[in-house]
């Protein structure tokens, strides 16, 4: 079997997993059984929980279509030698115009990021204004989704682009060891974003303002105190002008680290609640959660370049693809392509790690609440306002999910129906 074949069997052998995952999952959220039990234990009752499955109905009617549409389209495309067209078209533009050979991988890129944007709008497009509206999440105008995504090029273009033509010279230029070089580059990258994020890139798609003075910014700041958490602000995002749905997190590292709650947030809840739940999210950072997480990142870039640097003398590796033959943006391109294949099945490790920081993240706010309920009432709020199904099957949440499932969560918080 050609290379070719073996990566079309895997891409599909994935999908099957994938939709045999979200038949087992439904089987599991639509038996009576866990239903009842669920009603019994979350204190949920009938009219709220038709409302969250018809919800999760919705969504995962709408993952079958669009996840058999995209990988359609892309098997599609590969096989009939669409990226070896796009390769063609880059070519003929820096060869027209007498560019740098750099732009080449810039240009492939570019063309590939733009028809990945057109094919995936229709069902943004749908999500948003079907199912979201329909179940009373959505209040985003059709004109503000059109602009976020506009707003997104805009910044993606430039920062992305300057990142990929740093790897793409580092790579012509630095010789045997420039996958280190590019790890490095990497790293710096990252955090800058991460740096910018907050007062930057963040206000330019929603509002933060100043949490007025009161009581909810005291205990706030008296929480962030007493863990030694410095923050250079606390601050209030409008949320709701695109959705109901409600969060608060902290960003940013340096001196840029920021507080920021939810309007929706604040309107659904109490102080105490809200404390608790910004308790929970300050204990990520107090147990390094963030830190470490950042740094896990880093380590498996450097592994992920180095693995990188010995494929790209292979000659198969592109014609596979139907490109023309050894190029760096080619083994960037074909590398990561074969990579997604590769992350579903370590996924289970990455939501393993991280289900295991949110109970220790539920534990410390647990700690710094003086033992209240307030967190596991918080939680259930949050699982009522957005819907959310509670029950998740085992093997569906370990390879998906990045939180723990409710019910497991309430039961480490020694939750008592009232």
């Amino acid at each position: 079997m050609s290379l070719l074949g073996v990566f079309v069997v895997l891409q599909v052998g994935k999908y099957v997993i994938e939709r045999y995952l979200a038949l087992l999952n439904r089987r599991y959220f639509e038996d009576k059984k866990n239903q009842e039990e669920a009603l019994e234990l979350l204190n949920i009752g009938q009219d709220d929980f038709t409302k969250t499955l018809k919800y999760t109905r919705d969504k995962v009617r709408f993952g079958n279509i669009s996840s058999f549409f995209s990988l359609v389209v892309f098997l599609l495309f590969l096989v009939f030698g669409g990226f070896g067209w796009i390769e063609k078209i880059s070519f003929a533009v820096v060869e027209r115009f007498g560019l740098s050979s750099i732009l080449i991988g810039l240009i492939f890129f570019g063309l590939m990021a733009l028809l990945s944007s057109l094919s995936s709008m229709p069902f943004d497009y749908y999500y948003t204004f079907r199912i979201e509206e329909k179940h009373g999440f959505n209040r985003q105008k059709p004109k503000d989704f059109f602009l976020d995504r506009l707003k997104g090029i805009l910044i993606a273009a430039p920062l992305g682009g300057a990142c990929l033509f740093a790897i793409l010279w580092i790579m012509a230029e630095a010789g045997t060891f420039w996958w280190v070089w590019a790890w490095i580059a990497i790293g710096f990258f990252q955090m800058f974003t991460l740096w910018i994020f907050p007062t930057v890139l963040a206000p330019l798609f929603n509002k933060f303002t100043a949490l007025e003075e009161g009581e909810l910014r005291n205990e706030i700041y008296s929480l962030a105190k007493k863990v030694n958490f410095k923050a250079s602000g606390l601050f209030l995002m409008d949320a709701s002008r695109r959705s109901s749905h409600g969060n608060a997190y902290f960003t940013g590292i340096f001196g840029e680290k920021r507080i920021v709650l939810f309007d929706t947030l604040v309107k659904s809840m109490g102080v105490k609640e809200i404390v608790a739940v910004l308790a929970h999210e300050l204990g990520h950072f107090k147990l390094n959660h963030v830190r470490w997480g950042l740094l896990r990142s880093v380590a498996i870039m450097g592994i992920v370049f180095y693995l990188l640097s010995l494929s790209l003398p292979y000659e198969s590796f592109y014609k596979a693809f139907y490109l023309r033959g050894i190029s760096n943006y080619g083994a960037i391109f074909v590398f990561f392509t074969w990579f997604g294949i590769l992350d579903f099945f370590i996924s289970p490790i990455n939501s393993w790690i991280s289900r295991k920081n949110e109970f220790a993240a539920d534990a410390f706010a647990l700690e710094h609440t003086k033992g209240s309920g307030d967190l596991a009432t918080a939680l259930l709020k949050l699982r009522e306002s957005n819907h959310a199904m509670p029950l998740s099957h085992p093997l569906y949440s370990m390879v998906y999910h990045s939180h723990p499932p409710l019910m497991e969560r309430l039961k480490e918080l020694n939750y008592k129906k009232p």
